[in-house]
């Protein structure tokens, strides 16, 4: 009896951690770019073999091809939150570019998956691991492709093909970066305590920023309001009362940009107006973190 009941608990503990380790666990906002980004590039490879017209054996081809296309694409989403060594990421770059040489490339329907891999480097956790992967598949896709190309005058489109990958790769590197900053910012925001800590916090990420042209304030109220920088430095505006044409001025934008970004800063916010954005400033505690405007250019 008593070991009975020695073990009872033991036995619940064990079911718990399985349950728990069963419980599916949360996609990443990485996972969820780089998964959509895949499932887009394989959608348009589908769709590309579809308009072709093929025999049974190019059907076979085409199958494979899928197949092999899903598996990179599978072991990319597994694997985009690890921090992947150099020789990892350049393997994946030259194996696709291996792949689209074995598919025909220039021509080959399968070029979705080099953009969406320059995508999926970028938010490896390495830096500038987007463009080390798109330099070093530019080097394979050349070296594999060119002596073909050049038989069949189709030099420039290989060229474009590597440049369109380079250029993807630089855009996500620069992105992933910027969003990257803006996590780490809210992650230290939804930590702070009160009091001196948070002085010295603020201090600290403010000679980690360096000089910024955008106040740390409204970084923080960004991060803390679930707002883009863009959204939280209009609402700042809002609240000192300036104009379209005096917010334009300020941010050396048109008007037009001016009444397009309060649209989406009211649908982000869940109102309809300025006025009622003030107010919905003011109940998140967001004006006072403001003051005065953030900079004017």
């Amino acid at each position: 009896m008593d070991s009975q009941r020695l073990h009872a608990p033991l036995a619940r503990s064990r079911a718990g951690r399985l349950a728990a380790s069963l419980r599916p666990r949360p996609l990443e906002p990485a996972e969820l770019r780089v998964g959509a980004a895949h499932v887009v590039a394989f959608l348009a490879t589908v769709l590309v073999l579809a308009a072709s017209a093929q025999d049974g054996g190019q059907r076979k081809e085409a199958l494979l091809g899928i197949g092999i296309f899903a598996g990179i694409s599978a072991l990319r989403i597994a694997s985009v939150r690890r921090t992947l060594a150099i020789s990892t990421l350049a393997l994946d770059a030259a194996g696709t570019a291996v792949f689209l040489a074995g598919t025909d490339a220039p021509a080959s329907p399968h070029y979705f998956l080099a953009l969406a891999g320059a995508w999926w480097a970028a938010h490896v956790p390495r830096a500038r691991s987007g463009i080390v992967w798109a330099a070093v598949f530019g080097i394979a896709y050349g070296i594999l492709v060119v002596p073909v190309a050049y038989q069949d005058r189709l030099l420039v489109q290989v060229l474009e093909d590597a440049s369109a990958v380079v250029i993807v790769g630089l855009l996500s590197d620069w992105f992933v970066r910027v969003d990257r900053r803006a996590l780490e910012l809210s992650e230290t925001l939804a930590h702070v305590p009160a009091g001196a800590e948070k002085l010295a916090i603020r201090d600290g990420l403010k000679r980690a920023l360096g000089p910024m042209e955008i106040s740390l304030d409204v970084l923080l109220a960004a991060a803390h309001s679930g707002l883009t920088v863009i959204q939280a430095e209009l609402l700042a505006y809002l609240t000192m009362g300036l104009t379209n044409q005096e917010i334009a001025d300020a941010t050396s934008v048109s008007e037009a940009t001016v009444r397009y970004r309060l649209t989406r800063l009211y649908r982000a916010l869940g109102v309809r107006d300025r006025k009622a954005a003030r107010r919905r400033a003011l109940e998140l505690d967001l004006a006072s973190s403001f003051g005065e405007p953030p900079y004017r250019r």
